[in-house]
């Protein structure tokens, strides 16, 4: 397949064109398309790519390396090639640079890939979405030199990945999130997006970045402490996936509709301005307590719109 170069600024349509996408289903092609993006800053971070083994993050541990931290006093045993002589002559007593070693780190993802994912009113799928701004920033992350890894889960199964580095690492991820999303299965298993948090937990080592993707539907109170947990010791990011259709309902004329889910039906008016202003007073109260508990656990939320091309929302993943 062909893939056309992404440019910033297009249109839905000529972004759909250039990903070749049908956004509902994912083929690796149009993750692959991200790869010409990873020189882009679309993160936090503004550094030269790493050569080799090193990485782009700085550890805690001071000592020899590319990163200058502080200036100390002389102490026995420390390197006499570190000695800052320009401190030293202005105060009189021997002082030496302290450096903070830069190393690896690894980028993990936690995708949810549920039902309440697999949906989109205009232009993506959430969970479509969610692939892309995972490629985008894993691309990246590579390019850097930290290694790709995750934990993807639909309504059936998960996959783990430990983190890999170079396009291994990126590609061997993007094919598990791609395979997951295109995967039929039964009615949901309850209680999966808890589960899996939990696995995280124990997946992931101190001193990763983890990004979290999901609409948070599945989200509660019981869950706060496993993430306090993981952001305590990890540098946690959550992006929270969202249509425009869960926020507030079409400027229609007044319909009649019934809605069906299983064994519960429900009529309504659509088009009916008391009914729009309580569905988006209800929505924007549940976007709130998802913030709000995310919040808690001492995680920052970035909203990403499944109904607009992400080449129109670098900024939102800059923040």
């Amino acid at each position: 397949m062909s893939i056309q170069r992404i440019q910033p600024q297009q249109t839905s349509t000529e972004w759909l064109n250039a990903l070749q996408s049908s956004g509902h289903n994912l083929c690796l092609d149009e993750l692959l398309a991200y790869r010409q993006l990873r020189t882009v800053q679309l993160g936090r971070q503004n550094r030269l790519p790493a050569r080799g083994r090193g990485g782009s993050s700085l550890s805690k541990l001071k000592g020899r390396g590319m990163e200058f931290d502080e200036v100390r006093h002389y102490q026995s045993g420390d390197d006499i090639r570190a000695i800052d002589w320009r401190v030293t002559a202005r105060t009189g007593k021997t002082h030496t640079k302290l450096f903070r070693e830069e190393k690896e780190r690894p980028l993990f993802f936690f995708v949810d890939l549920g039902p309440s994912m697999q949906f989109g009113s205009q232009l993506l799928f959430k969970s479509v979405q969610a692939a892309h701004v995972c490629a985008a920033l894993a691309w990246q992350a590579a390019y850097r030199g930290d290694r790709i890894g995750g934990l993807v889960f639909n309504q059936r199964r998960h996959v783990e990945a430990k983190p890999l580095g170079r396009d291994k690492g990126v590609l061997r991820f993007l094919h598990h999130v791609t395979e997951l999303n295109n995967e039929v299965g039964p009615m949901p298993v309850a209680g999966t997006f808890a589960s899996n948090l939990k696995r995280l937990r124990q997946v992931v080592k101190t001193g990763a970045q983890v990004y979290l993707l999901s609409d948070f539907h599945q989200l509660n109170e019981s869950m706060i402490s496993d993430l306090r947990a993981l952001s305590q010791h990890n540098a946690v990011q959550a992006i929270l996936l969202s249509d425009p259709l869960e926020h507030e309902l079409p400027q229609v004329q007044a319909t009649r509709v019934q809605a069906v889910d299983e064994d519960f039906t429900r009529e309504f008016w659509l088009g009916d301005k008391r009914t729009n202003a309580i569905y988006k007073q209800q929505s924007s109260t549940w976007l709130d307590k998802r913030v709000q508990l995310l919040a808690q656990a001492r995680i920052s939320t970035t909203s990403i719109d499944a109904s607009q091309p992400l080449s129109l929302q670098w900024q939102e993943l800059q923040r």
